[in-house]
């Protein structure tokens, strides 16, 4: 590694370890094991599945290994959230007042942000079926440029969605499975209004967790001198279902995906 690229590699991970700081404050104890444990088993995960899929020779066999590793985050996550909400009468209140359920899909309207390994899993399972990549191709230029507000009002449906239902749902990122909601009648306003009068309710938890394992995997992806920001879900997709190379590109270093844009463009 030369000079450059390892200074650049030290400032990228000084920059991952202030911000896992910052996971502690406002925590208990026991909350910041709990997020110390998702960001160390994602970032050995990650680390893990970039070696092998390195390794593979074989562009298949990489993503498999990337795609496994962003599916022992998603377990974790998902086992975490679920410990809690059969901890006791609190955990069991929360699961009472969700009101996400199968058929329920305003939210499936929004950017969502993923890391670069959560887009590489949903590719991979996307590309089981021609029509769920001609969907991804189709869809990414439509709502290319647009900011969150934009992509709402525009009311484009994420490109998996079918029947009401996410299609790949194993696979789905850390961040669709973290978003709750007490009110469907509150998503559908905010869909229809692009916002409401009353003040947006949701479990935090999983949430937080998500970003915690988001947290890890940025720095195995530092750490190895790859791009390691989030990527817009639809985006990130169509990156790799429309280049065959892409993954071995960006396992390779090349600067392959565009980063998330929270901001509303100009």
């Amino acid at each position: 590694m030369g000079d450059a690229k390892r200074r650049k590699q030290a400032s990228t991970e000084g920059l991952q370890e202030a911000r896992r700081e910052n996971f502690h404050k406002g925590f208990n104890p026991a909350e910041r094991v709990q997020l110390d444990r998702v960001i160390d088993l994602a970032y050995r995960n990650t680390r893990s599945a970039i070696a092998h899929a390195r390794e593979a020779g074989d562009a298949a066999l990489g993503e498999a290994a990337l795609a496994a590793a962003h599916a022992r985050s998603a377990h974790i996550q998902d086992e975490l959230t679920e410990q809690f909400l059969a901890s006791g009468a609190e955990g069991e209140r929360i699961r009472s007042e969700i009101a996400c359920k199968k058929g329920c899909f305003f939210c499936c309207h929004v950017n969502v942000e993923v890391s670069i390994l959560e887009a590489i899993a949903v590719a991979a399972e996307a590309r089981k079926d021609p029509a769920k990549v001609a969907k991804v191709l189709a869809t990414a230029p439509a709502i290319a440029g647009l900011g969150a507000k934009d992509r709402i009002g525009a009311r484009v449906l994420c490109p998996v969605l079918k029947d009401g239902a996410c299609s790949v749902y194993e696979a789905r990122p850390r961040a669709c499975r973290a978003f709750t909601s007490f009110s469907a009648g509150r998503c559908e306003e905010e869909l229809l209004n692009g916002g409401g009068t009353e003040k947006f309710l949701n479990f935090g938890w999983p949430r937080i967790l998500s970003a915690a394992a988001s947290h890890g995997v940025q720095q195995a992806c530092a750490h190895d001198g790859l791009q390691s920001f989030t990527v817009e879900l639809t985006a990130g997709t169509a990156t790799v279902l429309g280049d065959p190379s892409a993954v071995g590109r960006w396992l390779a270093g090349e600067q392959v995906f565009a980063p998330y844009a929270a901001s509303e463009p100009d």
